[in-house]
């Protein structure tokens, strides 16, 4: 379990610096807009090294444990596969325009059918059976999850740090859910995107040397929309699989909300998630990620304690408390705004990240700024 996250974290710090010349080489390369929270052209794509790492966890894990008793890591090595695939041609074809919305959306549609199908099959066969209702729920809505969660994952995606630092807190949670369920693809599967985060985040933190990108974004989206969907059909509760990645996905449903609600065209770009507003009010990228990474680690830790099988008064408590951390994520940009406001006026130079915000995907938005669509990460 271990040597397949450390084999992950060194072949991704291995294979960063190799990605980052060649995308150089083919001039693969966020120019900043004025949308965009970095001033300086910066490669992206550097998630292909992320993809590389998790690839090779995954082979170390079949290797040292036999393919006979191989934990069954198919459904997340399809997702990477897949989304690491969309995502490195948006990423090569983003300068002439990328893949047009609808197509990208057609793409991950068909592969989240196809994560979710391989998800159900592996959960039936391997496990003790999900009973019917979760079957049918898990097949009606896994699609619509899996490619809602790599949109999001990719729109948070802004800040240099941000989505390594979420990437491992949701690693390590699913890790540990799986280790008091006793479901080593969990376990293992978690310890993997997490090794490759890790192994990504010093190119990434506190100065970019190069960005994330859509294969980077999509591939670890998709990786842990996969786990979270295997940990769901595994019987695990629904706090300890949605809690490491609560905030992407509050920060993502309340911004494209409060868009709609304004009038505003939702799918364009924007800098109004939580994290872009803290950003943009002078907080530096590494206490955006820092402060996002501690609050996700906080939700996902009460998270684990439903998972352990705690009584159902402690389980409200902690239900409540990840609310109460939501709400506090949530509310930090007007918190700030209003110290502002009673303090002088100073000029904030916004620290170096984030380039033009093109085009992003998906189902949640045709267009809209983050990640590799908001590409700073």
């Amino acid at each position: 379990m271990v040597g397949a996250g450390f084999t992950a974290c060194v072949v991704t710090l291995a294979t960063t610096p190799l990605v980052i010349a060649y995308m150089r080489r083919l001039s693969v390369l966020d120019i900043a807009g004025e949308r965009s929270l970095h001033t300086v052209p910066t490669p992206r794509g550097g998630g292909a090294a992320v993809v590389l790492g998790m690839f090779s966890g995954v082979l170390a894990t079949v290797l040292t444990s036999g393919r006979a008793s191989a934990p069954d890591l198919l459904p997340m090595t399809l997702a990477i596969t897949i989304f690491g695939l969309i995502g490195l041609a948006e990423d090569v074809a983003g300068d002439i325009g990328g893949i047009s919305p609808l197509r990208r959306l057609a793409l991950q549609g068909a592969g989240a059918a196809a994560v979710t199908a391989t998800t159900v099959l592996s959960v039936t066969v391997t496990g003790d059976g999900p009973s019917a209702v979760l079957l049918v729920t898990a097949i009606v809505v896994g699609p619509l999850w899996v490619t809602a969660f790599v949109n999001a994952f990719n729109f948070m995606d802004g800040v240099n740090g941000i989505s390594a630092a979420q990437a491992t807190v949701a690693g390590v949670g699913y890790a540990l859910v799986g280790a008091v369920h006793h479901n080593q693809p969990l376990v293992v599967g978690g310890v993997v995107v997490a090794g490759a985060a890790v192994g990504f985040a010093p190119f990434n933190l506190p100065r970019a040397l190069v960005f994330l990108g859509d294969v980077g974004s999509y591939a670890l989206g998709g990786a842990i929309a996969a786990l979270a969907l295997q940990a769901a059909m595994s019987g695990v509760g629904v706090e300890a699989v949605l809690a490491p990645v609560v905030l992407y996905l509050a920060d993502t449903a309340t911004t494209l909300l409060r868009r709609v609600r304004a009038g505003e065209r939702w799918y364009l770009p924007h800098r109004q998630h939580a994290y872009q507003r803290l950003a943009t009010a002078g907080w530096s990228h590494t206490a955006v990620a820092g402060y996002t990474c501690l609050l996700a680690a906080i939700c996902a830790a009460f998270g684990l304690a439903v998972a352990a099988g705690a009584a159902a008064p402690v389980r409200i408590c902690a239900d409540l408390a990840i609310v109460a951390v939501v709400f506090r994520y949530l509310g930090a940009p007007r918190r700030v705004a209003a110290r502002q406001a009673g303090t002088p006026a100073a000029p904030v130079a916004i620290p170096a990240q984030r380039s033009p915000e093109r085009p992003a995907t998906g189902a949640l938005a045709p267009v809209e700024a983050a990640g590799s669509a908001h590409r700073d990460g």
